[in-house]
């Protein structure tokens, strides 16, 4: 069943192929036992609280528990954010906090980020202190250096648009990155737990790290070379792999498995116009094709070159630049995304 082009302005054409096919894949995931006594596997977030404790992200109590619903401090939040960066640590510039010395616990993470400009240099800097929800927004933004804007933001009412943190919030919303305390609520005052935030750390890295969303990376690099093939065959220039493309469209891919939709609306990301805008994506001209149940590049790609279409997408001389996202999951078993764009 091939659906019919949809356009959302003058040279964006969004278009979708799907081949029935009814057996399903089930995932499995082998997760380590628990770290920590209060996070057992039924736990909202053990996955990310697992993943993260075993890259040495995040740290648990001296009696063997993470404490998840316990306040973050500002010290602590900086050590999570160093550590899930890498950022070399050594020989930072003093800050110069008065409340911050050598032998205070987080000193050369928090000197690490006040060098890269993610804490600004002020008299204090209140390392016991709980960090707020939109004081983390926009550390994150900063330290992770996310973009992106998304409508979706709007609906929190304690997010109005005059206040200093609205922008950050809209990047961490755009980037799927949170969806408040409640479908109308923020709570920017509000502490962040240490729960809350493993679950914005361990999202941020998924999303911006393609691979660690388990995608069929062998079977994504052959249809590129099948795309290339085709296109060559007309007289078009080779599409070249761009890295954002290709997490946005493994971002769709396993988000229609995760939520069994095919669609190229997104009930996460909304259009495809607004997935490659919340990843920092400028275009002049772009598209995107969608298949279910495929499982050979073959077999999507002959589908895709024998619609028409989806054939122009292609093809298409106006885009230069192409994303692959195949992933495993859903009803269909295995979903495929292809998005094209003229920067």
């Amino acid at each position: 069943m091939t659906d019919t082009p949809i356009y959302f302005f003058r040279k964006i054409s969004f278009i979708a192929i799907i081949s029935i096919l009814f057996l399903a894949f089930t995932a499995t995931t082998s997760l380590a036992a628990p770290s920590f006594k209060d996070v057992p596997k039924d736990y909202w977030a053990y996955t990310e609280i697992t993943e993260l404790a075993e890259k040495g992200i995040i740290k648990g109590k001296l009696d063997g528990s993470f404490a998840p619903v316990e306040p973050v401090t500002r010290a602590q939040s900086a050590m999570m954010i160093v550590r899930a960066l890498g950022i070399p640590t050594a020989g930072k510039p003093n800050p110069n906090f008065s409340d911050v010395n050598r032998n205070t616990s987080g000193y050369a993470e928090i000197a690490a980020l006040v060098d890269m400009g993610v804490f600004m240099k002020a008299e204090k800097f209140n390392p016991l202190q709980p960090a707020s929800r939109a004081q983390i927004s926009k550390i994150l933004v900063a330290a992770f250096e996310l973009q992106g804007s998304s409508s979706k933001v709007n609906a929190f009412r304690d997010v109005p648009k005059n206040e200093w943190f609205y922008p950050h919030v809209d990047k961490l919303v755009a980037n799927s990155i949170t969806t408040g305390t409640s479908p109308t609520t923020f709570s920017p005052y509000d502490n962040v737990t240490r729960v809350q935030m493993a679950a914005f750390i361990h999202r941020i890295l998924e999303a911006q790290d393609p691979s660690a969303l388990d995608g069929e990376t062998a079977m994504m690099a052959e249809v590129l070379t099948l795309v290339n093939q085709e296109r060559a065959k007309v007289g078009a220039p080779a599409l070249a792999l761009h890295t954002g493309l290709q997490r946005a469209a493994l971002l769709k891919s396993k988000d229609m498995a995760d939520k069994n939709y095919f669609d190229h609306q997104s009930p996460t990301y909304g259009s495809p116009y607004d997935l490659l805008r919340s990843q920092g994506i400028s275009f002049s001209a772009a598209g995107e094709n969608i298949a279910a149940g495929h499982r050979t590049a073959e077999s999507v790609m002959e589908g895709w070159m024998n619609s028409p279409g989806h054939r122009a997408n292609i093809l298409s001389s106006d885009f230069t630049h192409i994303g692959i996202g195949i992933y495993r999951g859903g009803s269909y078993g295995i979903y495929h995304t292809q998005l094209f764009i003229r920067p």
